[in-house]
């Protein structure tokens, strides 16, 4: 298994989904810091454009979004399986708990501790959205989204309500970790934290996963990350797939763009066309040829 780079930081959510399953199957991986907010001189160049955090870096490949670097770390370490129970009902479960929770509960941290975020974090992801900031509208929106989140605490207290350690039994798997990120950014604050209180197995189930660990853990610099793709080759690509995007086919220069934000496309050559996997081939000048891969789901692709 080649290198595992990871570009991150340190509070965000779906970065310690990440760092977590890292833990839980005891790997090796390297750190790149990367900024919180625009601009990111030094990760664009690698990702063809696409902002989010965190991606995963092999060599000249770059997995992004946490569902396909969560897939794309069980090809290549497949023991202790990453899910605990079928691939599907794990998955399923993963893709309840951030849809469903992952908003509520940053938007009632971001809301209730508005004024600790500088304005220029407030101005970046109201970007992203195509809108602009607004701090009271921002605050307002704590108790409604608390009041969202609730349900889901709920329901995760009566999961575990039968003593199973975690959400589909004996050991921890994939949706253990799409559950836990969500919370554990709640528990970054007291005030935020306060709102676990009243549920005492939900609780000890957090602490469980929070008891995993990172790994094995050493830091790289943004610019050995790029000299790395620089110097590699993206690896051979076995099953390209095929005839799964509408009005594209393999070797047509398309555009890959996450389908809730503003559009940020990355633009290349279509590589991989599977059911769950899209990626394309590109290049820029700090990094060399270089392929981009997305998970199907959230993502939208068209020709250009």
């Amino acid at each position: 298994m080649g290198e595992l780079i990871l570009h991150h930081y340190e509070g965000s959510p779906y970065c310690e989904k990440i760092r977590v399953l890292f833990g839980l199957k005891d790997l090796a991986w390297r750190g790149v810091d990367i900024p919180t907010i625009m601009p990111k001189p030094d990760y664009l160049p690698l990702t063809g454009g696409y902002r989010r955090t965190p991606s995963l870096q092999v060599g000249a490949d770059v997995y992004c979004d946490t569902r396909l670097i969560a897939a794309e770390i069980e090809r290549r370490r497949p023991e202790p399986s990453l899910y605990a129970d079928s691939e599907g009902l794990d998955t399923a479960l993963s893709q309840w708990g951030e849809a469903g929770m992952f908003y509520p509960a940053a938007l009632f941290y971001i809301g209730l501790y508005a004024d600790k975020f500088p304005m220029e974090f407030h101005r970046d992801r109201a970007a992203m959205r195509g809108g602009r900031a607004d701090l009271e509208r921002t605050k307002a929106q704590a108790a409604p989204r608390l009041a969202q989140l609730r349900p889901h605490l709920a329901w995760l207290e009566d999961m575990l309500g039968d003593g199973r350690p975690y959400l589909l039994g004996e050991r921890p798997g994939l949706g253990d970790l799409a559950c836990y990120h969500p919370l554990w950014f709640l528990g970054r604050g007291s005030k935020t934290a306060a709102e676990l209180d009243p549920y005492t197995r939900l609780r000890a189930w957090l602490e469980r996963l929070a008891a995993i660990g990172h790994g094995k853990h050493s830091e790289m610099t943004a610019a050995d990350a790029l000299d790395r793709a620089r110097d590699s080759e993206p690896e051979a690509i076995s099953d390209p797939g095929g005839g799964f995007t509408p009005g594209a086919a393999l070797g047509d220069r398309v555009a890959v763009g996450c389908e809730d934000r503003v559009p940020e496309p990355v633009v290349g050559e279509l590589v991989i066309d599977r059911l769950n996997e899209i990626a394309v081939r590109r290049s820029d000048p700090r990094v060399g040829e270089v392929v981009v891969h997305f998970p199907r789901l959230g993502y939208v692709v068209s020709a250009v």
